[in-house]
C-alpha cells in the first residue's frame, strides 16, 4: 500500500468539483456528504479622502445619510461598491456581516456640538449601532463604528447616516471608509 502523501503529483485526485470551481471558491459541507464551492468571505469596500475641502451635509437635524462620491476598492466577492457610499450584498447565502466605518469630520457652528451616526440597513436603522463624538468648527475629529449583523441576505445594502444633536452646524466629512465582510459559520 502507498501512503496518498507518496504518491505522484499525476496520481494525485482533487475534491468533487475542484476542476469546474470558479477561482477563489472554497468547498463548503453541506452536513448531508455534499459540498459546495462558495466564496468562504464575501467583502466589499467603498472609501473617499478630501481633507482639504470635504463634503457637507446640510445641518442633519435628523438622522442623514452620509453620502461623499466614494471609489470602490475593487477588491468585491459577492458586493456591490457604490460611488454613493453603500454596499450591497450580491450573494444568495444569509450570512452574518461585520461592518466597519472610520469618518473624520468637523461641523460648522463655533460652540461644541454632538454629531451621532449609525449603520443602517436596507433604509433602517440597525440598532444598537449608534456612536457619538464631539466637536466645533475647524477641529476635525475621527469616529469609528464596528458591529455585526445577523443574516445579510441577497440585496441588502448597508450605508452610514449621520445627526446633529445641536440646535444647528453642517456636519463636513473629510474621510469616509465603509467595509463589510461575511462570515461563514
Amino acid at each position: 500500500m502507498v501512503a496518498h502523501a507518496s504518491l505522484p503529483e499525476a496520481d494525485l485526485h482533487e475534491c468533487k468539483g475542484a476542476s469546474t470551481a470558479t477561482v477563489g471558491k472554497t468547498p463548503i459541507a453541506g452536513g448531508a456528504g455534499t459540498a459546495t464551492f462558495k466564496y468562504a468571505n464575501p467583502h466589499g469596500s467603498v472609501y473617499y479622502s478630501d481633507l482639504a475641502t470635504g463634503t457637507t451635509i446640510s445641518y442633519p437635524s435628523a438622522y442623514t445619510k452620509v453620502a461623499p462620491t466614494t471609489t470602490a476598492n475593487g477588491t468585491a466577492v459577492e458586493f456591490t461598491e457604490a460611488t454613493t457610499a453603500k454596499l450591497t450584498y450580491t450573494g444568495t447565502d444569509s450570512l452574518d456581516c461585520r461592518v466597519i466605518s472610520n469618518i473624520t469630520l468637523d461641523q460648522s457652528i463655533g460652540a461644541d456640538r454632538d454629531i451621532y451616526f449609525k449603520i443602517y440597513k436596507n433604509g433602517s436603522a440597525v440598532t444598537g449601532t449608534e456612536v457619538g463624538v464631539t466637536t466645533q468648527s475647524a477641529k476635525k475629529v475621527n469616529v469609528a463604528i464596528a458591529f455585526d449583523i445577523p443574516n445579510l441576505a441577497t440585496n441588502d445594502y448597508i450605508e452610514i447616516y449621520c445627526k446633529n444633536t445641536g440646535a444647528s452646524g453642517d456636519v463636513k466629512i473629510y474621510s469616509f471608509y465603509l467595509t463589510a465582510f461575511c462570515m461563514r459559520g
